[in-house]
């Protein structure tokens, strides 16, 4: 095969979070990596400095940071007696486009499962019975439990820096405390950076929520509240407050991301190199057909290639990561009559919903924001309260947050029967840009 590169320990196919972790720890422990990413190289001080950054135009509305859809085209159907159709717009998803993949334009919300979300199946018929759980759901436990995977969040959030509630962390080996997430798992220790501050409509929503006898907490941030020096001896900035970051990058150096918290880090190591603007096009198997030796690749001038590895690893969004599986003849598709095979299967993005309210004279200062800037319940998360008289299992934690106040999707959230148009159009965003505030599950 033409253009064959000299082998590696392993080849890791798109570097985002997933891609650039694993890197981190493979070549920490010794092993040749050669990862792959078919975007292009972004850094912070040059693609994305305070100067740029808050480009709500380019970053936001015109999503330039985002894969663009001539890049894949994907169909979709709502079921299977319907003609899938080119998706043109796929609105909440949000696609990487460059090293760092999704994790450097994402919000920051920095979350552990807790523990019922790794043992759903299990721990529902532990308490409700089997007959709780509907034949046609497909159920069943992950193979980690959160006292498996707690040392590895750890891990990632002092790479990341978290912020969250420090001193009175919600539950310490076990040991709960009031002002935390009383509901989380337990863990090993303290948040690395103390929580980000309360906005005024965050402060209200937790004054509420406590009357009301629920147990609000500051969400876990990836925006970053004070300096850190992380885990790989990486210097983080304190976030500003500026309210880009969900579509953007972070000039500040405060967003967790894998340009910030781990390349710095990585491309100092003799045993690690990056391609970008290359694509995979499918994992090559060994004659046996039962392992791969490595990985084809194309490169942006369209030279064709080879990379012998052997371990590969696709590290890419889930929906190419299963495109690659089937290119590659990894595995057996799922189909959904009968029911057989794995690959594809059961594919769930985030389901959410919001309620926004408008307080007559309330001084909001949305521009105050950031992308994990929120207070949450989990009183009616997972199964921390009764099911049992009702006709489903899991819940929502629900937050008022503070993301952002970008001024052009602002103006979208005005009051019902607000003028969309001239002057009394002008007076409804200056009044409902300072007046509104979000609940989201």
């Amino acid at each position: 095969m033409s253009n064959q590169r000299p082998k590696a320990d392993v080849a890791i196919v798109g570097l985002g979070w997933a891609g650039s972790v694993m890197a981190e720890e493979l070549t920490r422990a010794g092993l040749n990596v050669v990862a792959f990413e078919r975007g292009k190289w972004r850094d912070t001080s040059i693609d994305f400095p305070p100067a740029i950054d808050p480009d709500e135009l380019r970053w936001h509305t015109c999503r330039k940071m985002l894969q663009p859809m001539s890049v894949e085209t994907m169909t979709f159907r709502n079921n299977s007696g319907e003609t899938a159709a080119p998706v043109r717009n796929w609105s909440a998803f949000q696609f990487g486009w460059d090293v760092g993949g999704a994790g450097t334009h994402w919000a920051g919300m920095s979350w552990r499962f807790l523990p019922w979300d790794l043992e759903a199946a299990t721990k529902t018929k532990e308490r409700y019975g089997a007959g709780k759980i509907d034949a046609d759901l497909m159920l069943q436990d992950w193979c980690l439990t959160y006292a498996d995977m707690e040392p590895y969040y750890d891990r990632f959030e002092r790479i990341a820096g978290t912020s969250g509630t420090v001193g009175t962390v919600g539950n310490i080996k076990g040991q709960t405390f009031e002002g935390g997430n009383v509901f989380e798992g337990p863990r090993s220790r303290d948040y690395p950076t103390l929580e980000l501050k309360d906005t005024n409509w965050m402060h209200m929503y937790r004054e509420t929520t406590e009357k009301m006898g629920y147990h609000p907490f500051t969400i876990p941030a990836g925006n970053i509240s004070q300096a850190y020096v992380n885990a790989l001896g990486i210097t983080m900035g304190p976030c500003t407050y500026c309210g880009f970051c969900d579509f953007h990058g972070c000039g500040n150096f405060s967003k967790s991301s894998p340009q910030v918290c781990i390349l710095p880090a990585l491309m100092r190591r003799k045993n690690f190199t990056v391609m970008t603007e290359t694509e995979i096009l499918h994992a090559v198997k060994h004659e046996d057909g039962k392992t791969v030796k490595g990985v084809k690749f194309a490169t942006s001038d369209g030279e064709e290639g080879f990379q012998p590895a052997d371990i590969v690893c696709f590290t890419a969004y889930q929906m190419d990561n299963v495109r690659l599986m089937l290119l590659s003849g990894i595995g057996e598709q799922y189909d959904p009559e009968s029911g057989k095979g794995t690959i594809g299967r059961n594919y769930c993005y985030q389901t959410c919903s919001s309620v926004t309210g408008f307080f007559d004279g309330a001084k909001m200062n949305p521009f105050i924001g950031g992308g994990a800037l929120g207070v949450q319940i989990d009183d009616h998360n997972s199964d921390n309260f009764d099911h049992a008289d009702l006709d489903f299992i899991g819940g929502a934690g629900i937050m008022g947050y503070s993301i952002n106040g970008r001024p052009i999707q602002n103006m979208n959230g005005l009051r019902p029967g607000a003028k969309r148009w001239g002057s009394e159009s002008k007076a409804a965003c200056a009044r409902d840009y300072q007046e509104a505030a979000a609940i989201f599950c």
